[in-house]
C-alpha cells in the first residue's frame, strides 16, 4: 500500500516535535498535525511561561500582576518565534494546522479546528480531507482537570494554566487548588507579586509525592511569606464569589472569598474527538494503553506523553519517549525501550525540590523499613553554602543496605534541579554509593554535599559491618539455603561422574536402565528425577524421552504429567525464594511486555504458552517474574500440557520395549508410522493453539 506520509504525528507538543524533527532529519516523509499552537502545553501555557513568571516574580521588580504577565508573554514569544509553522517545516516536514481524528488505523480525517486549546470540530467538519500514513504517533497531551464542588463557580472566576498567563487585570485575592507542582509554583509566584494567596491541599502534605521533610520545609517557607496554606482541606461547595471548605482535622467549615480561583487539580488526557475506536485502538475513558515500546495494540501506532496510561506528566519524559519512538521506527530490530529510564522531577519553587527514584513511604511499603538506609545532610554542612549564606535545604538519599544502590534522592536547594542530574546519572548507570564516594569534587562546590551523604552511608556500613553482614544472612537465609542445595546437587553429580568415569550418555542410560529394572520404584524414581532435573539444567525433552520408552503410553503419560506438574510448582516456588529480592523491580524484555497480558488473563496466558510448546522451565520462571496467580498457573499448566505430553508419549511408544544402551540404539527398529502420526498430531495441536490464541488471547 502506498501512503501519503511515512509518519503522521498528531499534535506538536514537546514529544510530537521530538518525533517529527527526528524522523524528518532521518529522511522520513512526516506530517505534523496541530489543531492549536505549535509547541503545545510546554511552550504556550506550561513550562515556558511558568518558569518565566517564577523568575520575574522572585526578583521583586514587579508588584503588579498585569505588568509581570506582560513580561512573561514577551519572554514566551521568544520561544514561540522559534516554533512557527515555517520554521518547523524548515526541518523537512509538512505542518498541518487542522484537527486530526482516525478514519481507520492508517487513515486520518483532518478538519478545520476552532483554534481553541480543547476544542473538537463539529460533526459536519469531520470529513473535509484525509491523509494516510504508515506510522502514526499520538502525542495529544492533557488538559486541566475539574472536581466536584465547583459547579457554581462563575466561568470568568476560574483560571487554569491555559488561561492564567493571559490575565490583563490585577487581582488581590487568589485561591489555588491544590498543591503539587503547578499549584505550588504559581501560588508562590503570585504571592511574590503581592497577591493574597490561599493554597488549599486535600492531602496532609503540601507536596504528597515528595519527602515529608521537603513538604514541611516548603510549607514553612510559604507561610513565612504570609501565604495561607491549608492542608487536609476539602471543597464542600461554591458560589459566584466564595468557596466553602471543610477541615478534616476539626470538621469545621469556612467560607473563603476570592477574585480568582486557580485550578491545579491534575491533568486528564486529550483523547476526546480522536475517534480511536475507528482504528481499533485500546483505550479507557482516561488514557491510551501502550506496551514498553510506546506502541498501542496496533503496532504501527504509537502514543507518548500525557495521553498514555500512568505516564509521568513531564516534558522531559515526553522527549525521552519521543527519542525512543524515533529509534524504534528507524531501527525496528532490536527494539529498545525508554520507559524504564530513571526519571528526575523538579518543583521549581524559589527553593527548588528535585527528586529521583522512589520515596521512603513507597520503599517501606514495598520492601520494609529494614531494607534501606537513609542519609541526610543539610546545606549548613557545606562550606560554599556558609560562604554564600544560603544554608537552607538538604540532600537526602535512600541506599539499599549492603549494596549501596541509590533508591531515591531528594535535593532541596535554590538550584536543586541543576544538581539532581548527578544522582540521576548514578542511578541510570547503577553507580553505588561506594563508587560515588570516590569521585573527586572541586572545592568548594554545593554538589559536594552529595559526596558527603555517600561518605556518610559508607562510614555507617563499615562501622556496622557485623550487623550488616548478619542482616544479609538473616534476610537471605532462604536464598542461601537454595543456593547450597543447588551447588550440592552439582557437586554430588560431578563427583559421581568423575569417580565412575562415565560419560554423560552413559550416565543417562545407566539411570534409564536402573529405572527399568526397578519395577516397583521405577515410576517414583522417574517422577523425582523429573522434578529435580531443572536444578541440574537438564532439558525437559531429555527427561520426556525416558517416559516414552520406559512405561508405554498411558502409564508414561500419567507419570510424566505428575512429574511435570510437581516440577512446575517446585521451580515456580524455588525461583520465588531465590530471586525474590534480586528481581524486586518489574522484569524487562519479553517478560515485561507479557506482564500486562498475563494480568488481564493469567489462565489464558499460561495455557497458550503450554499449548504452543514454549520452553517449559522458562515459562515456570517467567510465571513468577510476571507474578501470575499460583492457582491459575497450576490449572493452566495441568490442562495445557496434556495434549503435548500425549503426543510426545505416543511418539515414545515407537521406542517402547527396546534394549537401549546408547543414543544410536534409539534409532534402530523404531516404528516410523507411530512417529509420523505423532508429528501430524503435533502440527494439528500447534495450529489449534494458534487459533485459540488469535480468538481468545490478547
Amino acid at each position: 500500500m502506498n501512503f501519503d506520509y511515512d509518519v503522521a504525528v498528531i499534535w506538536s507538543g514537546s514529544g510530537g516535535l521530538t518525533v517529527s524533527i527526528g524522523l524528518a532529519a532521518a529522511g522520513k516523509k512526516v506530517a505534523l498535525i496541530e489543531k492549536w499552537l505549535i509547541g503545545g502545553d510546554c511552550t504556550n501555557y506550561g513550562c515556558v511561561p511558568s518558569k518565566a513568571l517564577i523568575d520575574i516574580a522572585k526578583n521583586g521588580k514587579y508588584t503588579s500582576v498585569s505588568d509581570a504577565l506582560v513580561q512573561v508573554r514577551k519572554r514566551r514569544k521568544n520561544i514561540q518565534d522559534e516554533e512557527t509553522p515555517d520554521k518547523i517545516e524548515a526541518h523537512g516536514m509538512k505542518v498541518i494546522q487542522w484537527f486530526a481524528s482516525f478514519k481507520d488505523d492508517h487513515t486520518l480525517h483532518i478538519s478545520p479546528s476552532d483554534l481553541t486549546p480543547n476544542s473538537s470540530p463539529s460533526e459536519e467538519k469531520w470529513n473535509c480531507n484525509t491523509i494516510t500514513a504508515q506510522n502514526i504517533i499520538i502525542s495529544t497531551g492533557s488538559h486541566p482537570r475539574f472536581c466536584d464542588g465547583l459547579e457554581d463557580l462563575k466561568k470568568e472566576k476560574i483560571l487554569t494554566n491555559e488561561s492564567i498567563f493571559e490575565l490583563d487585570e490585577n487581582i488581590k485575592k487568589l485561591l489555588v487548588l491544590w498543591g503539587g507542582y503547578i499549584g505550588c509554583e504559581l501560588a508562590e509566584s503570585f504571592q511574590n507579586l503581592w497577591v493574597e494567596v490561599t493554597l488549599i491541599q486535600r492531602n496532609s502534605h503540601l507536596i504528597p509525592r515528595e519527602e515529608k521533610e521537603a513538604s514541611e520545609t516548603l510549607k514553612s517557607i510559604f507561610e513565612s511569606k504570609w501565604m495561607r496554606v491549608l492542608t487536609d482541606t476539602f471543597i464542600v461547595s461554591s458560589d459566584g464569589s466564595s468557596l466553602t471548605v471543610k477541615y478534616k482535622s476539626s470538621g469545621k467549615t469556612e467560607n473563603l472569598d476570592f477574585d480568582k480561583v486557580l485550578l491545579a487539580l491534575g491533568r486528564s488526557a486529550n483523547i476526546d474527538g480522536l475517534k480511536l475506536e475507528n482504528a481499533a485502538i485500546e483505550f479507557s475513558e482516561k488514557w491510551i494503553q501502550v506496551d514498553r515500546y510506546n506502541r498501542t495494540n496496533k503496532k504501527h501506532i504509537y502514543a507518548i506523553w500525557d495521553c498514555v496510561s500512568e505516564n509521568p506528566q513531564f516534558t522531559h519524559w515526553a522527549n525521552n519517549e519521543g527519542r525512543g519512538v524515533v529509534r524504534n521506527i528507524l531501527l525496528p530490530f532490536p527494539k529498545s525501550t525508554t520507559r524504564k529510564a530513571v526519571l528526575p522531577a523538579v518543583l521549581y519553587t524559589n527553593l527548588e525540590v528535585a527528586r529521583v527514584g522512589k520515596s521512603s513511604s513507597d520503599l517501606e511499603k514495598k520492601y520494609g523499613s529494614e531494607w534501606y538506609v537513609t542519609k541526610k545532610m543539610d546545606f549548613s554542612a557545606n562550606d560554599r553554602s556558609k560562604l554564600t549564606e544560603d544554608e537552607i535545604g538538604f540532600v537526602m538519599i535512600h541506599f539499599a543496605r549492603i549494596s549501596g544502590k541509590i533508591l531515591w534522592a531528594t535535593v532541596m536547594w535554590k538550584w536543586a534541579g541543576e544538581m539532581i542530574s548527578i544522582i540521576t546519572t548514578a542511578m541510570q548507570n547503577k553507580t553505588s554509593a561506594y563508587k560515588l564516594a570516590k569521585v573527586v569534587f572541586p572545592y568548594p562546590v554545593k554538589s559536594e554535599l552529595i559526596k558527603k551523604v555517600c561518605d556518610s552511608y559508607v562510614l555507617y556500613t563499615l562501622t556496622n559491618i557485623k550487623s550488616e553482614i548478619w542482616y544479609f544472612f538473616r534476610s537471605n537465609i532462604l536464598q542461601i539455603s537454595v543456593a547450597i542445595l543447588w551447588i550440592s546437587l552439582f557437586v554430588i553429580f560431578t563427583i559421581y561422574k568423575n569417580t565412575t568415569w562415565l560419560s554423560v550418555e552413559e550416565l543417562f542410560f545407566q539411570m534409564y536402565n536402573f529405572i527399568v529394572s526397578s519395577a516397583i520404584f521405577g515410576p517414583f524414581l522417574f517422577i523425582i528425577a523429573y522434578v529435580i532435573r531443572p536444578l541440574l539444567l537438564l532439558p525437559g525433552s531429555l527427561a520426556t524421552i525416558m517416559a516414552w520408552a520406559l512405561f508405554g503410553f498411558w502409564p508414561g503419560l500419567l507419570y510424566l504429567l505428575i512429574g511435570a506438574i510437581i516440577s512446575a510448582d517446585f521451580f515456580y516456588i524455588l525461583w520465588r525464594i531465590f530471586w525474590k529480592k534480586m528481581l524486586h523491580e518489574e522484569g524487562t524484555g519479553l517478560i515485561s511486555s507479557l506482564k500486562s497480558k498475563s494480568d488481564q488473563s493469567p489462565f489464558m496466558a499460561i495455557l497458550m504458552t503450554r499449548l504452543l510448546f514454549l520452553p517449559y522451565d522458562l515459562i515456570n520462571i517467567a510465571s513468577w517474574v510476571l507474578k501470575v496467580d499460583f492457582k491459575a498457573f497450576n490449572l493452566a499448566t495441568l490442562i495445557g500440557i496434556i495434549p503435548g505430553s500425549a503426543v510426545f508419549v505416543y511418539a515414545g511408544t515407537a521406542f517402547y520395549g527396546q534394549e537401549i544402551t546408547s543414543f544410536s540404539d534409539i534409532w534402530e527398529n523404531i516404528d516410523i508410522s507411530t512417529l509420523f502420526i505423532a508429528w501430524v498430531a503435533f502440527v494439528l495441536i500447534s495450529f489449534w493453539a494458534k487459533y485459540l490464541k488469535k480468538k481468545y488471547g490478547k
